[in-house]
């Protein structure tokens, strides 16, 4: 129970006089106790219901198709139990809530539908979620913000909500699944455009699609806990630009020297980056080429995959001038 759920509670205070006997006071605490649970898990459901659960109360399923069951609802502390294999991937993304229900056909008693809305807390991890998870689908659809479906499996993303829908019907299960996802789309909060975070990419030679957001690590360093990664094209050849986001200045200083010690054990020697600050570097990346590095406020920006350093120092400083731009604003 979430400290937000609390202070929406009105909790009694009893004082009890010093004389009484302490097996009425117990029971009288055990009754008070009693009554404040039932009170949080009311403020509960509520807080999920304003959410998403009216979306399956009220707005799903179509026609020709029935709730089975009751809608459910996960947060971290137990999303194991709905999807034990794919949990610390939702958790590591800042999951809030899934809330999800199964429909099932009036005249086919065998045909399903599963809905499964997850909320990520904000556009950026919802984004990321998505990223990941479209598996390289191509077949891009009219749905959230972005979207992507086959046959029998539909997922997209709108503000900070991730959506799958996923069907086990004989025949035309991409007609019912994409029913109930416009539905869906309709009836959510929020809106559909990207994370802000996006336009810190430079648009010239951006390989579109291909931004992701990354938690647990860009090219695998800890010390480069979470941030955007995006391809671009440099002089007909491809490389990857990275934007890591820290806590704090100090902690993107930091990060770029851990970077900068672990290239020197490996003997990658770093080279300082003229014109990008006392902690830009320049040296060859395991596995990746050339990477230019440095450190812009509470950012560490680089570009790896190189051919030459040259090719992607202008690409550095149109990252940096952009997120100069945004902190002015």
């Amino acid at each position: 129970m979430t400290s937000k759920f609390r202070s929406k509670c009105a909790v009694p205070i009893f004082i009890l006089h010093k004389y009484e006997p302490i097996r009425p006071a117990l029971r009288c605490f055990k009754k008070v106790l009693l009554i404040l649970l039932i009170m949080a898990g009311t403020c509960a459901d509520a807080k999920a219901e304003s959410r998403t659960g009216a979306i399956f109360s009220t707005a799903l399923p179509v026609p020709g198709w029935k709730l089975e069951g009751q809608p459910y609802r996960y947060i971290p502390q137990n999303l194991y139990e709905y999807i034990n294999g794919a949990a610390e991937f939702f958790i590591g993304f800042g999951l809030i809530e899934l809330t999800g229900a199964n429909y099932a056909s009036v005249s086919e008693g065998k045909d399903s539908v599963t809905v499964d809305i997850y909320d990520m807390g904000n556009k950026l991890n919802a984004f990321g979620v998505f990223q990941l998870r479209r598996s390289g689908q191509a077949s891009f659809l009219n749905f959230g913000t972005a979207s992507v479906g086959s046959d029998d499996y539909l997922a997209f993303h709108k503000d900070s909500f991730y959506v799958e829908i996923q069907a086990n019907i004989a025949k035309n299960a991409k007609n019912v699944i994409k029913a109930m996802a416009s539905i869906v789309d309709r009836h959510l909060p929020g809106d559909n455009t990207l994370p802000p975070e996006l336009s810190y990419f430079p648009e010239d030679g951006r390989i579109a699609g291909s931004e992701r957001y990354i938690r647990g690590g860009i090219l695998g360093y800890a010390f480069l806990d979470k941030g955007l990664v995006c391809d671009y094209q440099i002089q007909e050849k491809k490389a990857s630009a990275f934007i890591a986001i820290m806590p704090s200045c100090q902690d993107a200083v930091s990060a770029v020297e851990q970077h900068r010690s672990y290239l020197n054990k490996l003997n990658k020697k770093c080279r300082p980056l003229d014109g990008f600050g006392q902690h830009g570097f320049v040296s060859e990346e395991p596995y990746h080429q050339t990477i230019i590095e440095t450190q812009a406020g509470a950012f560490v920006a680089g570009v790896y995959d190189l051919s030459t350093t040259e090719a992607g120092q202008r690409l550095l400083e149109n990252i940096l001038k952009n997120i100069k731009q945004t902190a002015d604003k």
